[in-house]
C-alpha cells in the first residue's frame, strides 16, 4: 500500500500543478474583465479540487492554504464582489505559495506556519466578509459485472476519483466513475445503481444539487447517497440532511476506510 500512496501523491502533485496553471490563466482573465463571472467559477472549482486531494492524502499545509483560497473565491462567486488590485496581488501570491507547497507535498505534512500561515490568514480575512437545467440525453452506461452492486461515483478530482474507485472495487462493488454531476444525473436515470457517492463541489451539477435531483427523479429517488467533503462544513451537512443523504464523510477519512464502511452498511454485499 505504501507504493500505491506514493503513486497517489505523484498523481496529486501533477493534477494540482495543472489546476494551478488554470488558476493563473483564469485570474489573468478576471483582471482583464472583472465583471465576467466565468473565471471565478472555474477558479473556485480548481481550488476546491486541490483542497479535496490534499484532504484525502492528509497534506495539511496544502489543504489549509487552498481552503483559504477557496473561501475568497466563494465570496467572489456568490456575492459578485469586485476584484481590486490588492486582492489580485493576494491571489497571485497565494498561487505562488501553493506551487511551492504542492512541489513538496507529503502525507502527514504539518499545518501552515510562518509566511504561509500569514498568507492564509490574509485570505481568510478577505473571505470572511460574506457567506461563502434539463439533463442531456442519457449516455449509455457500461454493463455491470453479474452479482456486484453498482456504485455511481462523482468526483471532480481525478486523483480522489481514482482512490475512491479503487477502495470501492476492492470492497466488491462495480464502480462507474464520472467527473460531471449533470452527466451523472443522466446516467442515473438511464440504468439502475445501488448507491450514489458524490463530492460536494462537482462540475455541471454541484454534489448537493445532484443529490436533490436524484431524490426527485422517479426510478432512483430511493437510492442511498453518500456525500464526500474536503472539510466539515455545517451548512453542507444541514443541506445534505434535508435532501436525505445517508452519510456525509470527510475525504481525509478515506485512509480509515469510512467510505467502504458506509457503502457496506447501505448496500450489503
Amino acid at each position: 500500500m505504501a507504493n500505491e500512496w506514493a503513486a497517489y501523491i505523484d498523481e496529486f502533485r501533477s493534477e494540482a500543478r495543472e489546476h494551478l496553471r488554470a488558476l493563473d490563466a483564469q485570474l489573468l482573465k478576471l483582471e482583464r474583465d472583472p465583471g465576467d463571472p466565468a473565471p471565478v467559477r472555474e477558479m473556485f472549482l480548481s481550488a476546491h479540487t486541490i483542497k479535496g486531494g490534499a484532504a484525502m492524502l492528509e497534506v495539511a499545509d496544502v489543504r489549509e492554504l487552498s481552503h483559504a483560497l477557496e473561501d475568497v473565491l466563494g465570496r467572489l462567486r456568490d456575492q459578485g464582489c469586485p476584484l481590486d488590485g490588492e486582492l489580485a496581488d493576494l491571489l497571485f501570491r497565494a498561487l505562488d505559495a501553493l506551487r511551492e507547497l504542492v512541489d513538496g507535498a507529503t502525507p502527514g505534512a504539518a499545518a501552515l506556519s510562518g509566511a504561509y500561515a500569514d498568507l492564509a490568514a490574509a485570505l481568510r480575512e478577505r473571505g470572511a466578509s460574506g457567506p461563502a437545467a434539463t439533463p442531456p440525453r442519457p449516455p449509455a452506461a457500461p454493463a455491470a459485472s453479474p452479482g456486484k452492486p453498482r456504485v455511481l461515483l462523482v468526483e471532480d478530482s481525478a486523483t480522489v476519483r481514482l482512490l475512491e474507485s479503487m477502495l470501492l472495487q476492492e470492497a466488491g462493488f462495480e464502480v462507474d466513475a464520472l467527473g460531471d454531476g449533470r452527466e451523472a444525473l443522466a446516467r442515473a436515470t438511464a440504468a439502475p445503481y445501488q448507491l450514489l457517492v458524490t463530492g460536494v463541489e462537482t462540475r455541471g451539477l454541484r454534489g448537493l444539487e445532484l443529490a436533490a435531483a436524484v431524490r426527485n427523479t422517479p426510478g432512483c429517488a430511493e437510492m442511498p447517497i453518500v456525500v464526500m467533503s474536503a472539510d466539515d462544513n455545517a451548512e453542507h451537512r444541514r443541506q445534505a440532511a434535508e435532501v436525505g443523504v445517508q452519510a456525509y464523510i470527510r475525504k481525509g477519512s478515506l485512509g480509515q476506510r469510512r467510505l467502504v464502511e458506509a457503502a457496506r452498511e447501505l448496500v450489503p454485499l
